[in-house]
C-alpha cells in the first residue's frame, strides 16, 4: 500500500532527494522585478537572484493553482500533500480546495493536507520523515496523525545575512534595514507555526551562527543521543552550511544527522544570499 508524497516547491528537495523521497513537486511563480520565473527544476536560482539584486522593487511569489496540486491527486488512491504555512502564503487553501474537487469525483480516494506551519528546511524534514513512516510500512492515518505531530513540536530558525529583499517587499521598514546592515546586525527568526518573530539580534553572521548553534543544543538538551534529524537550507552559501552542520553535530548530541540542502526558488526569495534555514 503506497502513500503518494506531493509538496509545493517550497519544499527545497534536490532532484536526487525528490526521486529518494518520491515525492511530486508543485511549482510556484516567482517574480522579480519584471521578470517572471517557474520554481522548477530548470530554475537557475542565480539567475534568480542577480534578477532580485538588480530590482528596485521587492521580489515575490505567486502559489499553485488548485488544478496542478488536483493532476497528481487524481493519480494515486492516497495521498498526503506538505505546503508551506497558511498563513506565509495561499498554498495552503490551493491544495485543499484541489482536494475537495478531487474528492467530490472519487470518494474512494484518501487525501490529506498538512500545513506545515513552517516553510523550506521545515517542510523538507516534514517529508523526510513521513518517507520514513511509510516506508516502514505504518497505515495511512498513522502516517497523517505522525506528521501532524511533527507539525506541532518541530521548530524553525532562520538567519538572514541579507535584509533587502524584505525593505523592498515593505516587510521591514526602510531605516531598520539600513540600521542592520551598518551594524551588521544578523537577526535570529523563528517561524513557528507560521508567525514570523525575532528572537535575537546579533553582530555579524559567525556569532549568529554560534547563537544557532547555541539554541538548537539547548533546545534538544533532554532528548535521547542521536534521537532527532536536523535539516539546514542555505542560499548561495555552501561553505558556511558545511561549518553550521559540523558545529552542530559536535554540540547537539541529540542530533542523529544533518542534511543540507541548497534553496530552490521559493526560500531564494525569502532567504536571499546567505540565508541559513534550520529546522528539527
Amino acid at each position: 500500500m503506497d502513500i503518494q508524497l506531493i509538496a509545493d516547491s517550497c519544499c527545497d528537495v534536490t532532484p536526487e532527494l525528490k526521486k529518494e523521497w518520491g515525492v511530486q513537486i508543485v511549482p510556484l511563480v516567482l517574480r522579480a522585478g519584471e521578470r517572471e520565473f517557474l520554481d522548477d527544476e530548470d530554475l537557475d536560482t542565480n539567475e534568480l537572484l542577480e534578477a532580485m539584486e538588480a530590482s528596485s522593487t521587492g521580489a515575490g511569489s505567486a502559489c499553485p493553482s488548485p488544478e496542478a496540486y488536483a493532476v497528481h491527486m487524481r493519480a494515486a488512491e492516497r495521498s498526503i500533500v506538505v505546503t508551506l504555512s497558511g498563513k506565509m502564503s495561499g498554498s495552503y487553501n490551493a491544495a485543499a480546495i484541489a482536494r475537495d474537487m478531487v474528492l467530490e469525483k472519487h470518494p474512494e480516494k484518501e487525501i490529506v493536507v498538512l500545513d506545515s506551519k513552517s516553510a523550506t528546511a521545515g517542510q523538507c524534514l516534514l517529508t523526510m520523515s513521513l518517507r520514513r513512516w511509510i516506508d516502514a510500512g505504518h497505515a495511512f492515518d498513522e502516517v497523517v496523525r505522525w506528521g501532524e505531530e511533527l507539525v506541532e513540536r518541530m521548530t524553525t530558525l532562520f538567519v538572514l545575512e541579507s535584509l533587502d529583499n524584505m525593505v523592498k517587499n515593505g516587510r521591514i521598514a526602510k531605516a531598520a534595514g539600513l540600521v542592520s546592515t551598518v551594524l551588521s546586525l544578523r537577526p535570529i527568526m523563528s517561524g513557528n507555526h507560521g508567525d514570523i518573530i525575532c528572537l535575537h539580534k546579533i553582530r555579524g553572521t559567525a556569532n549568529a551562527m554560534k547563537k544557532l548553534v547555541q539554541i538548537v543544543a539547548e533546545q534538544t538538551r533532554d532528548a535521547a543521543a542521536r534521537s532527532r534529524d536536523l535539516v539546514i537550507t542555505y542560499c548561495a552559501c555552501a561553505g558556511r552550511a558545511d561549518q553550521l552542520r559540523a558545529e552542530l553535530l559536535e554540540k547537539c548530541p541529540a542530533l542523529r544527522d544533518v542534511l543540507l540542502i541548497p534553496t530552490r526558488g521559493v526560500a531564494t526569495v525569502y532567504a536571499s544570499r546567505g540565508g541559513v534555514v534550520a529546522a528539527f
